[in-house]
């Protein structure tokens, strides 16, 4: 996945994701084929991988994901939040969201 692709499914998809799923993790559950397992699994994949990300005062990429993303703070709110100023933030923000594309990849080759 590319950047470009990450924020379209932060921004038109995930939100559905976690409608559909009640927002809760599962078990990964290969076996079940239905529609509502298929997109369960895609969410705890997700869930797994914001997880997995790095939240550090030099790497806050988990919390930019999560602030930015899902919560859909403006850019403006999320400076102060991450301790960085405006050109940082961006290239933060570019950052992390490569950061969950390879953390992503990473779950989808352990399943």
């Amino acid at each position: 996945m590319n950047i470009k692709q990450i924020k379209h499914f932060f921004k038109h998809d995930y939100h559905r994701l976690v409608l559909m799923t009640g927002g809760k993790t599962t078990p990964i559950d290969l076996t079940n084929k239905s529609r509502l397992g298929y997109y369960q699994n895609v969410f705890n994949v997700v869930s797994i991988t914001i997880a997995e990300m790095e939240n550090t005062p030099r790497h806050p990429y988990k919390k930019i994901i999560v602030e930015r993303f899902i919560n859909h703070n403006r850019l403006q709110d999320l400076e102060p939040l991450i301790g960085y100023r405006h050109s940082a933030t961006c290239k933060k923000i570019n950052e992390a969201l490569v950061c969950f594309a390879n953390e992503y990849n990473k779950q989808i080759n352990i399943i």
